[in-house]
C-alpha cells in the first residue's frame, strides 16, 4: 500500500507538469493521458521533442531523490509511434534506453494502432494449445475435462477479451481446441466424436447445455462494461475512445432497459405519492438516488 501511494505521487508530478505547460500536448484531441502505472511498471507517453524529454528526466530524478525509487533506464524501453528519423535521433540522444518496435505487448496485451494481425493473435491460441500435453486427459472423465475447459482454457482468454475483440477465425480455432479436449482429450476431434452440437454445449445447464462459455458472447459481455463506465465514470483516461456496440447487443440492451424502466414504474406506483422521481428502495440498492439519475445513463 505504501508503494502504491508513493507511485501515485509520480503520476501527480507528471499531471502537474502537463497542466503547467511544461509538456507539449500529445494531440489536438481531448485525450491527454500521460502515464499508466501498474505495480512497479510505468508507461509514459511523451512528444518526441527535447524540452519534454528533458523535463520528464528532471521529474524522474526529483522523484528518485525524494522516494529513493530509481528508474533503471537500462531496463527501460522506448517505443516510437509514428516518429520520423529526426525525432528518433532526438530520442536516442536524450534517452539512454534501448529502442523497441511498435506494435508491442504491454502487461500481456498486444497493442497496435490498427486491427491486430494474425501474427499477433496466433501466439495466444498456441499458448492455449500448449496447456493440453501436461494434462492426463485419458484418466479424466468428461465432467472433469469440462471443468478444465471452462476454468482454464476459457479463463485464459478473459483478461484479453476485456481489451479487444477476437477475430472470428481465432474464436473458431480456440473452440476447436476446447471441443477436441472435451470430447477426446486431444487438440482436435472429428464430428463423430462430438456427442452434442457445440451450440448446445455452450448453453446454460438450465437449458440443457454444459455451461461452457460462448467466446463471442463472453467477449461482448466483458467489453460492455466499458459502455457503463463511460457513462458513470467519464473521467477515466480511455473514456474518450469510441466503442463499437454490435447491433445484437444494442437491441438486447434496449429491451433490457425498457423492462427495467417498466419494473421501476410499477414500484413507484406502489410507493404512493413520492413517486419514481423521489427514488425507490430498488433504485437506491443499485446506487441511483433518483429516477432522473438513471435516465442520464442512457
Amino acid at each position: 500500500m505504501l508503494f502504491i501511494l508513493v507511485m501515485d505521487v509520480l503520476g501527480h508530478m507528471i499531471t502537474k507538469a502537463t497542466s503547467e505547460g511544461l509538456l507539449l500536448p500529445l494531440s489536438t484531441r481531448g485525450l491527454q493521458h500521460r502515464i499508466s502505472i501498474y505495480a512497479d511498471d510505468v508507461a509514459l507517453f511523451l512528444r518526441p521533442e527535447a524540452g519534454g524529454i528533458s523535463t520528464t528526466m528532471d521529474i524522474l530524478n526529483l522523484f528518485d531523490e525524494a522516494s529513493r525509487l530509481k528508474t533503471n533506464l537500462q531496463k527501460s524501453n522506448v517505443l516510437p509511434i509514428r516518429c520520423d528519423d529526426l525525432e528518433i535521433a532526438t530520442i536516442q540522444n536524450l534517452l539512454p534506453c534501448p529502442l523497441s518496435n511498435f506494435p508491442c505487448k504491454y502487461l500481456g496485451v498486444p497493442l497496435s494502432l490498427r486491427k491486430l494481425t494474425k501474427e499477433q493473435v496466433q501466439p495466444i491460441i498456441d499458448r492455449i494449445a500448449d496447456q493440453l500435453p501436461g494434462w492426463k486427459a485419458d484418466l479424466m472423465t468428461r465432467a472433469g475435462r469440462r471443468v478444465l475447459v471452462q476454468s482454464v482454457l476459457t479463463g485464459m482468454l478473459i483478461y484479453l477479451a476485456m481489451a479487444f475483440d477476437f477475430p472470428p477465425w481465432a474464436i473458431k480455432a480456440v473452440d476447436k481446441i476446447r471441443r477436441g479436449f472435451l470430447w477426446r482429450g486431444r487438440k482436435d476431434a472429428k464430428g463423430g466424436h462430438c456427442l452434442v452440437a457445440w451450440v448446445k454445449v455452450c448453453q446454460p445447464p438450465e437449458l440443457g447445455g454444459l455451461g461452457i462459455s460462448d467466446l463471442k458472447s463472453l467477449g461482448w459481455s466483458l467489453r460492455m462494461r466499458r459502455v457503463w463506465l463511460q457513462k458513470t465514470e467519464p473521467h477515466r483516461p480511455w473514456a474518450a475512445f469510441p466503442f463499437h456496440v454490435p447491433e445484437q447487443i444494442g437491441g438486447s440492451m434496449g429491451n433490457a432497459f425498457q423492462t427495467l424502466l417498466l419494473a421501476f414504474l410499477r414500484l413507484s406506483r406502489k410507493g404512493g405519492s413520492r413517486g419514481a422521481l423521489s427514488g425507490t428502495p430498488s433504485l437506491i440498492g443499485l446506487g441511483f438516488r433518483t429516477f432522473r439519475e438513471l435516465l442520464q445513463l442512457v
